[in-house]
């Protein structure tokens, strides 16, 4: 499940939003183990979201996403609010969001592509899910640094 390709040494920069903490150590893991190149940073709410998206308050320094995993059911603001704000920000809206979630709701679903969310996949408990992932990253890293370089 490796990733051979290594444009100028350039990892992906993702941010994922999950308030649950075994959720996001398990794609910490996954990653790591997949030797995909990339830098996660994990925030566990809406607001500290994009806060870091904006690099306000405490995330001044922080790394400018290349790719968002978002969960929908988040503390202090949901994801869908997350991504309206988002696909309304001139200088974020061109940021791919995976919406990564427990919930394959219909509605979800439909709500969450009004919203221009890229692509939207339940949250992955097996290497099957995991694979999915990986290929919907690996994807992203391709098409955002062959434009690059």
């Amino acid at each position: 499940m490796s990733l051979k390709v290594n444009i100028q040494g350039r990892v992906i920069e993702i941010l994922s939003v999950e308030d649950n903490p075994s959720d996001a150590g398990l794609l910490k893991q996954v990653l790591k183990k997949a030797g995909f190149p990339s830098h996660l940073s994990i925030v566990p709410d809406g607001e500290q979201a994009l806060d870091f998206i904006n690099r306000k308050k405490t995330f001044t320094q922080a790394p400018k996403p290349d790719v968002i995993l978002l969960d929908l059911k988040l503390p202090k603001k949901d994801g869908f609010s997350v991504l309206n704000e988002i696909r309304q920000d001139p200088e974020n809206q061109h940021i791919p969001v995976i919406v990564l979630t427990g919930s394959d709701s219909e509605l979800n679903v439909d709500w969450a592509k009004r919203l221009q969310a890229n692509h939207y996949l339940l949250k992955p408990y097996d290497l099957e899910g995991f694979k999915k992932l990986l290929d919907l990253l690996r994807a992203i890293w391709m098409k955002t640094f062959h434009k690059r370089y």
